[in-house]
């Protein structure tokens, strides 16, 4: 079991090349709070392109991303949270709620998330919660949890099918 791991995540660290860290320099822009975490981000890397490009993509931008595995307001399933701004980094948080769900679901809920966060990453005005906010409620649909993008979605269905055929 601990070789297959260590397989999965040095064909990962292979897949999205071993010297990416993001455009500040630093370590890469999505970044596991525990060990349950980095597997799962290790998965995705391994068998998702767009996964993989997701993350190379916030690896070129001043975001970066926390994950941690924890519920979200609302009961929804993941969410993206503003944390803050400093030293040219805009620092944001994912939550995945891992309930009941399975690995794959995970990933695609992880990837869905990685969307808002190169939402987040292409546009410059977003430095603070209230341009976070007024930003995504330009770009997408408000509901009773939060906002959502069609962008987004099309993401997460793509990423549920990228592993549910390898």
């Amino acid at each position: 079991m601990r070789q297959g791991l260590v397989g999965l995540v040095l064909a990962a660290i292979a897949a999205a090349g071993a010297g990416s860290v993001n455009a500040q320099g630093g370590a890469p822009a999505v970044r596991p709070e525990e060990p349950a975490v980095r597997e799962l981000i290790a998965n995705g890397m391994a068998r998702s392109a767009t996964f993989r490009d997701l993350a190379t993509r916030l690896d070129q931008s001043d975001v970066v991303v926390y994950v941690r595995f924890a519920p979200c307001s609302g009961n929804v399933a993941a969410c993206l949270l503003w944390a803050s701004e400093s030293a040219g980094a805009r620092r944001l948080v994912i939550k995945l709620d891992r309930a009941g769900r399975s690995p794959n679901e995970l990933t695609a809920l992880l990837a869905h998330e990685l969307q808002h966060a190169n939402e987040v990453a292409s546009a410059p005005e977003i430095r603070d919660l209230a341009s976070f906010r007024k930003s995504f409620a330009a770009r997408g649909s408000k509901n009773a949890d939060g906002f959502e993008t069609e962008q987004a979605r099309d993401i997460g269905r793509r990423v549920s099918l990228e592993l549910a055929t390898r």
